[in-house]
């Protein structure tokens, strides 16, 4: 197997997932202080989650990177638009498209998989406060929304 680089967008993006992760788990900590209610298994469960929901986003970027460089310039083709409640004729996919898929949906039930290892272990270890390591899981998804209602503030102020 040979090597993977990694492309600059996915760093890139990573680096912003782990910005908005790092900024967000410090203000759950904050609340924990604030609440009287931190101490270093909310540290530890705060880090454990911050470690998956950081790793999860990666893979999942680079699983779709892997499969871009597959496609290799093959066309996935559009979404037919469908009246309400009509099922949408299915299209024959390409074999680089179908393996694409593949890949995606292998890559997605490995990482819940990953995910679900990790809240078993915050939740039986006694070490780790598993309230803080599930609600890490959130922050990426929310560091998305934030990042685009920037964006969109951005293009409206231009």
């Amino acid at each position: 197997m040979g090597s993977v680089t990694i492309q600059p967008a996915v760093r890139q993006e990573t680096g912003k997932i782990a910005a908005g992760v790092g900024v967000l788990s410090v203000l759950t900590a904050a609340v924990y202080l604030i609440l009287g209610r931190f101490n270093y298994t909310v540290l530890l469960g705060l880090l454990l989650g911050m470690a998956f929901a950081i790793g999860n986003f990666f893979l999942m970027a680079l699983t779709v990177q892997h499969a871009a460089e597959k496609m290799n310039g093959v066309e996935v083709p559009a979404e037919p638009e469908t009246e309400d409640g009509e099922e949408p004729p299915q299209q024959e996919l390409s074999p680089q498209a179908k393996q694409a898929k593949k890949r995606m949906q292998l890559s997605y039930m490995g990482r819940m998989a990953m995910l679900v290892v990790m809240a078993v272990v915050a939740i039986k270890l006694p070490c780790f406060d598993a309230v803080p390591a599930l609600i890490v899981q959130l922050f990426p998804r929310i560091t998305v929304f934030i990042e685009g209602l920037m964006m969109k503030k951005e293009q409206n102020a231009q």
